[in-house]
């Protein structure tokens, strides 16, 4: 019996506004989600941006945590080296002990210079801290306590944080699509989370950066070759040798296409302006030629597709300010033909 395709939805807040009303209104879409067997929540992170107001995600993502009963709630991604590890590994025990077992660790270098300035860190060492990070999350999960950690970066000792749920620990997913992020993948993580692609290829933030996605899959393999590893497609992961791989996509979910260009256009370019940066961000038009837009069949076909290369799960990243029309477009017209 083939596995169900699995879905995922990002669950970020408008871009114009921050406000209680807001919050119950997506409070109400997680309710839903969960209820229509939704997979995943998506909840996405930034820091110390000139960028449209939000809720920091990490008593948000428990809000909706406790009231929700079975939809996986995860950072996508976490930028991990502008915290401490310490932090990010009670930070995670702390939400899988709250979703009982749900939470996922999604996690990435990022690539806005500004964010790293602001924090007082080194944007060339993100990718150094980051492998440093992982590995002390990970003993701080699997282990009674840290007695003593020598790093390059980083050095503790007598630390420990709350035993978690999942075992041997919440499933990490390593997003970019970079040779350092699946190799990244490979050495930490459970699951390559890969970012805004179609069918053939995978968008990198700039616009020479594009790589084959079947290249990158071989690339994965040949890396958790390397770590005594196994990349399993068109499946969840089952056990720690193995490593999984997922996919995101933006979407528009619009019978008027031109409608659903236009929405996804002022999402991008008329609320998110502040931190468009030409060679940082990718420009509105090379998004929209990896957004599934137009009407259910359509986006649903281009989903069918993602999923053929191997990706058992696709969050879909709604955009549009009109968040709640399209998750009643979801509910209604795609997750029934998954």
């Amino acid at each position: 019996m083939a596995q169900k395709k699995l879905l995922g939805y990002n669950i970020r807040l408008k871009g114009e506004e921050v406000s209680y009303g807001v919050f119950r209104e997506y409070l109400e879409i997680a309710k839903r989600a969960d209820d229509a067997g939704l997979y995943y929540l998506a909840f996405p992170e930034f820091f110390a941006r000139f960028d449209p107001r939000r809720l920091h995600v990490v008593p948000y993502m428990a809000a909706i945590a406790a009231h929700t009963q079975h939809v996986k709630v995860g950072f996508d991604v976490l930028q991990v080296p502008l915290l401490h590890p310490i932090h990010i590994a009670d930070i995670g025990s702390s939400l899988d002990i709250m979703s009982n077992g749900r939470f996922v660790l999604g996690v990435g270098t990022g690539y806005f210079p500004p964010e790293y300035e602001n924090f007082g860190i080194p944007f060339k060492e993100r990718g150094r801290r980051t492998d440093e990070a992982l590995d002390i999350i990970k003993k701080l999960w699997t282990e009674p306590a840290l007695y003593e950690y020598r790093g390059k970066y980083f050095t503790l000792r007598n630390v420990c944080s709350p035993p978690t749920v999942q075992k041997p620990h919440p499933p990490i997913w390593v997003g970019g699509a970079s040779d350092a992020a699946l190799r990244r993948t490979a050495q930490y993580g459970n699951e390559w989370a890969a970012v805004a692609m179609n069918p053939g290829k995978v968008m990198g933030r700039r616009e020479e950066e594009e790589w084959d996605i079947r290249e990158r899959l071989e690339r994965l393999k040949e890396y958790c070759e390397k770590f005594g590893r196994e990349l399993v497609l068109g499946r969840e992961p089952r056990e720690p040798k193995e490593v999984g791989y997922n996919q995101r996509i933006d979407a528009n979910i619009n019978p008027d296409k031109e409608k659903a260009v236009e929405e996804m256009r002022h999402f991008w370019v008329d609320i998110r302006k502040e931190r468009s940066s030409p060679g940082i961000y990718p420009a509105f038009e090379q998004k929209l030629r990896y957004a599934a837009v137009g009407d259910a069949e359509t986006v649903i076909n281009k989903l069918e597709e993602l999923y053929k290369t191997g990706a058992y799960l696709v969050t879909i990243y709604p955009s549009s300010t009109d968040s709640k029309t399209q998750w009643q477009r979801i509910e209604k017209e795609v997750l029934p033909c998954l």
